[in-house]
């Protein structure tokens, strides 16, 4: 397990500047950081396999922070966020032949990026940075320890599909496994996508039609108009980064109608919350129509959480339910309102909670015992010890 004794803050020899703080940024992706957070009055710090680790030795000035934000970014970034808007982005390095920043020709490195105006430490305002590295190669979706039956279930040829999980539970890389699949697989199907920013990029060298990727307050302005966008294209997979609001809900919801596959994401903690979820965007005397429009087109959702491993690692755990036949009747069968509680109970009767999962990578060793407060509530800890003493 990597300590914070074994890590050592990146050197910056040549001083700060925007080339070398671009270096750092490869450095990070080299050192499997996941995330670079940066604020003026404080160190420079890293995230690394969810632990946070101090990576200069020097505290950034807010002064000089703001003139690297200048020429690494751009000066309209600053401006917005100091009105008061928080800014989302993309960030891409291209190495050359000359090595720039590290990279090789043809190497290249994306990071997503959030600018936000807050009170930090003694500073009474600063712009906040946090930066997610994202990997320069999609895991292989064979890679990610997916069930057999989910492995099969997702990539319907219409309908919608949900992935959930909290910030950081790899949500992204789960959808880009998904689409970059589909690409080596079947390249009939095309695909087109709207993100908020443009993460992976999908597309690769052979592909019959890469991806069309849009980015909001780029290429289109929200969600929806993407949607709309892409129904007008011919696609038959329709990726939306973020179930948002309720034009872009509805929309997706017409996709499926038509006969493409949307796959999008939620922030969600269980499977049995995503309609209940989704339906709160609803007005309530359309809730009911909604929630049938709903079910005849859902395929699956999946909840992630990623455990810290006790090789230093992280390991995904998941909950999923699979809307077939038989489950789309009984839940047809039953008040709107009751849909969500069922899903979670079959998820509880088959043993496929988080903390089932979690409690047996603790009985293997794989995590240690403070790990399972992330993925279960004191009270199923309990449940739990108590079946094993039993």
């Amino acid at each position: 397990m990597t300590t914070a004794a074994d890590f050592a803050p990146y050197a910056f020899g040549e001083g700060l500047s925007s080339t070398t703080l671009r270096e750092f940024f490869v450095w990070c992706a080299r050192q499997s950081v996941s995330d670079i957070h940066i604020q003026g009055g404080n160190h420079l710090v890293v995230g690394q396999q969810g632990r946070l680790r101090k990576a200069s030795e020097f505290v950034l000035a807010d002064d000089t922070w703001s003139k690297l934000l200048d020429e690494v970014f751009n000066p309209e970034i600053r401006a917005t966020v100091r009105g008061g808007r928080p800014v989302d982005r993309a960030l891409q390095l291209d190495g050359d032949i000359n090595q720039r920043y590290g990279l090789s020709r043809g190497e290249r490195l994306r990071f997503r990026c959030n600018f936000v105006q807050a009170t930090a430490g003694r500073l009474d305002t600063t712009i906040a940075l946090t930066m997610r590295v994202i990997p320069s190669e999609i895991t292989e979706l064979t890679a990610l320890g997916l069930e057999h039956e989910l492995f099969e279930a997702l990539l319907p040829a219409s309908g919608l599909g949900l992935i959930g999980g909290v910030t950081g539970s790899g949500k992204s890389t789960l959808a880009a496994a998904i689409y970059r699949f589909c690409l080596d697989t079947d390249q009939d199907r095309k695909i087109t996508t709207t993100e908020d920013p443009i993460e992976f990029i999908l597309g690769r060298a052979g592909d019959v039609l890469p991806p069309t990727q849009l980015q909001i307050n780029r290429d289109v302005a929200t969600y929806a108009e993407g949607i709309r966008a892409h129904l007008r294209r011919a696609p038959s997979i329709i990726g939306v980064g973020e179930m948002r609001d309720l034009e872009t809900f509805q929309a997706g919801i017409l996709a499926g109608q038509l006969g493409h596959f949307n796959l999008s994401t939620l922030h969600i903690h269980s499977p049995g919350e995503a309609i209940p979820r989704c339906l709160t965007m609803v007005p309530s005397e359309m809730r009911e129509a909604t929630a049938r429009d709903m079910l005849g087109v859902l395929q699956y959702i999946v909840v992630q959480k990623l455990l810290r491993t006790t090789d230093g690692k992280r390991q995904a755990v998941r909950e999923y339910i699979i809307i077939d036949d038989a489950l789309r009747a009984k839940l047809a069968s039953m008040p709107y309102t009751e849909w969500g509680q069922h899903i979670d109970g079959i998820i509880r009767q088959e043993q496929r909670r988080f903390a089932d999962h979690a409690w047996r990578l603790y009985q293997a060793g794989r995590i240690d015992h403070r790990e399972l407060a992330v993925a279960m509530t004191p009270s199923q800890l309990r449940e739990l010890e108590q079946q094993a003493r039993a």
